[in-house]
């Protein structure tokens, strides 16, 4: 549950919206909102950096991955950051509130609350970097390990040892979910338990790819290894959780012209969904789909690579939230939350099968958090 470290500019390419076109999030507001933020906070944050493990360029990563944040929330809730705010000299538009999952160093949630949005952060093991932050800041970020709520329904968490969170967050709260590891494929179905009538929005950067118990596994790639498969209509059709594709294997060992082949063939949107981050990916978007969320997928591209990021449930957001600001009406869907928990369930005990069942699962889930919790855990290097 910790964060990936690359130094990549991140930049809102585009977004697909199914059968909407236009009224896509202007690349050139992101890369202002990037160079106003970088001015403002950049050279601080390098002078202040204590993270031994990390790259002083991870700030930078955090501050573009802020400014696509930031003019996300302007065009999903009319939010703007508080400098905007002084200038025109009124009041932004009501903010729910986020999450940042696996939080890790914590630049982002700082830069987000020093931006004017309320949110907090949690990860598994306490960072040096927080204490470099404002008293304030501080006490947005939480050291916390992260127990499923199925896996705490057949758990004593009394006995867990550390202070705990289940993923039960505020009505409307946006969860971020970047490089969370082992919390890639539970960020839509945390989103969906927490309010089963109205599912939180989410935005997720794959990383490593870990199954439901948190144990290092590669998805197959999407049928055919083509793009997001969609109906007549333009919406994304869910793939068939059965579809039995073989996995990308590596070239055979120093066969430097096949490997290069692969990595210039997942610079093309096919190609990525047959790499192990686009897998888990299109394995997260499915089971978001699955439970009925509508996914739109986002390019964050820098030279020489190529991420792809999931929105979870920004249209619905977007026009519930404009029509009553700071509520979102659920009341008429409350007779859908039983139906949405046994989908959960149903996929929750589908994907823990192949590592023994939920029980089984939990245990493996539990083991693994603890370790991380204990500084045990591995930091990714790009």
């Amino acid at each position: 549950m910790e964060r990936r470290l690359t130094s990549r500019n991140v930049s809102l390419d585009w977004v697909e919206r199914g059968d909407q076109a236009g009224d896509i999030v202007s690349v050139h507001l992101i890369q202002n909102t990037y160079a106003r933020l970088k001015a403002q906070y950049a050279e601080k944050l390098r002078q202040n950096w204590v993270e031994q493990l990390e790259s002083p360029n991870q700030a930078l990563e955090q501050l573009s991955l802020a400014a696509c944040l930031i003019e996300l929330w302007r065009s999903m809730y009319g939010a703007i950051p508080t400098t905007e705010q002084e200038q025109l000299l009124e009041n932004t538009a009501p903010f729910p509130g986020f999450v940042d999952l696996a939080c890790g160093n914590g630049i982002l949630v700082y830069v987000l609350l020093m931006e004017g949005y309320n949110g907090l952060g949690f990860d598994a093991c306490r960072r040096k970097s927080w204490e470099t932050f404002p008293s304030e800041i501080q006490e947005c970020l939480e050291e916390r390990i992260f127990i499923p709520r199925p896996f705490g329904d057949v758990l004593d968490l009394e006995q867990i040892g550390a202070a705990i969170h289940t993923g039960d967050f505020p009505d409307n709260t946006f969860i971020i979910s970047d490089h969370a590891d082992e919390l890639t494929v539970w960020t839509p179905l945390m989103a969906a338990l927490s309010n089963p009538s109205s599912p939180l929005p989410f935005f997720v950067v794959p990383c490593c790819s870990r199954s439901l118990a948190g144990s290092s596994y590669r998805y197959p790639p999407p049928k055919e290894g083509g793009p997001i498969q969609k109906s007549a209509n333009g919406n994304p059709v869910a793939r068939k959780v059965d579809d039995k594709i073989e996995q990308n294997l590596q070239p055979a060992s120093g066969d430097l012209r096949a490997l290069r082949a692969i990595k210039i063939e997942e610079k093309a949107e096919s190609g990525f969904l047959n790499s192990m981050i686009g897998s888990l990916a299109a394995k997260t978007m499915s089971l978001a789909e699955e439970i009925g969320f509508d996914v739109e997928k986002t390019w964050l591209r820098t030279p020489g690579a190529i991420n792809m990021a999931l929105i979870g449930g920004r249209q619905q957001v977007t026009s519930e939230w404009l029509k009553n600001p700071g509520s979102i009406d659920s009341l008429t869907k409350r007779n859908q939350e039983d139906a949405v928990l046994k989908k959960i369930m149903e996929v929750v005990e589908r994907e823990c099968s192949r590592d023994g069942g939920i029980r089984v699962a939990a245990k493996l889930w539990v083991e693994r958090t603890k370790s991380l919790h204990r500084g045990q855990g591995t930091v990714h290097q790009a």
